[in-house]
């Protein structure tokens, strides 16, 4: 047999050989910090609300809209998301610039947005976001749950809070649980209570004002600085001057009194010293003492 003049093609580059420099990145890739821009395509078609496929705005037609407005080379990046655009810049005058004209879509204006749409916003809402703090990443969410309806909390959604940086959301974890709740609640929270075999701070909007202790009235709901009762007695509990104040003699005593009782400890002690140094003579000199003893016979 013969052997075929055909050529063997040459082996590829295993995975580990193409990545032995490590893998190649694209400086142009990166997105600029500036917060993106939003805008609807339901601003668009108005009562319809199921439109044809056929009728989705092309990348295309929303690229051509924005370069009306501002440079073609600000735009870097255009994402649809069921309807929903997102805008990126790399210049905040230019986005300023975008928001303030809006976009002209297939004859009609469209309003471009700062923030989100559709995310609801809790700025007029009723409902409360607790943070809860203190407790490891390792605990299981459902144990704080479970403590936050034992306080009659109505919960309606929760979620784990991601460490933002340079204006961007990253994948790590704070700790910090974030509880949205419906308001308002029916009991105060501490502000310190037992989760599982931990102790984790619980803080929310309006709770040093709903559990708040006065250090001046010892009453609950207010602060100090805004209480208008009288001044009560931190030991006894009753209205009136407490009791440095109304004793002052009393608390002058007490300081002095240590004085004269180390000044009585002192001379006794003198006094203990010179016997027993007496009693010590009396035994190294036996001649004097006899003599002594006969004298007094």
């Amino acid at each position: 047999m013969t052997k075929s003049n055909t050529q063997e093609p040459p082996n590829m580059a295993s995975y580990a050989d193409a990545f032995k420099n490590g893998p190649k990145s694209d400086e142009s890739d990166f997105i600029s910090s500036v917060k993106p821009v939003f805008s609807q395509e339901s601003d668009l078609f108005g009562s319809i609300t199921n439109p044809m496929k056929s009728l989705y705005l092309t990348t295309n037609e929303m690229f051509e809209a924005i370069d009306k407005v501002v440079p073609k080379r600000s735009i870097k990046g255009l994402q649809r998301i069921r309807g929903l655009w997102r805008i990126y810049l790399d210049d905040e005058k230019e986005r300023e610039l975008l928001l303030s004209n809006g976009l002209e879509l297939r004859g009609r204006s469209v309003l471009v947005y700062s923030r989100n749409p559709r995310v609801k916003s809790y700025e007029n809402s009723t409902d409360i976001k607790i943070r809860v703090k203190d407790i490891p990443l390792s605990a299981d969410d459902g144990q704080i749950l479970r403590v936050l309806e034992r306080y009659k909390c109505v919960i309606i959604k929760h979620f784990r809070e991601r460490l933002r940086y340079d204006n961007r959301i990253t994948d790590c974890q704070t700790g910090d649980r974030l509880v949205i709740c419906q308001g308002p609640l029916e009991e105060p929270i501490p502000k310190n209570i037992p989760i599982g075999k931990y102790r984790g701070t619980v803080l929310y909007r309006g709770q040093n004002d709903s559990i708040a202790k006065c250090s001046k009235c010892m009453e609950l709901g207010h602060r100090a600085l805004q209480c208008q009762n009288d001044w009560k007695c931190f030991q006894a509990r009753k209205s009136g001057p407490t009791n440095k104040l109304a004793n002052p003699d009393h608390v002058k005593q007490s300081r002095n009194t240590g004085q004269p009782q180390m000044t009585q400890f002192m001379q006794v002690t003198n006094q203990e010293s010179r016997s027993t140094k007496n009693i010590h003579k009396q035994v190294n000199t036996p001649g004097k003492s006899t003599v002594a003893s006969k004298s007094h016979q």
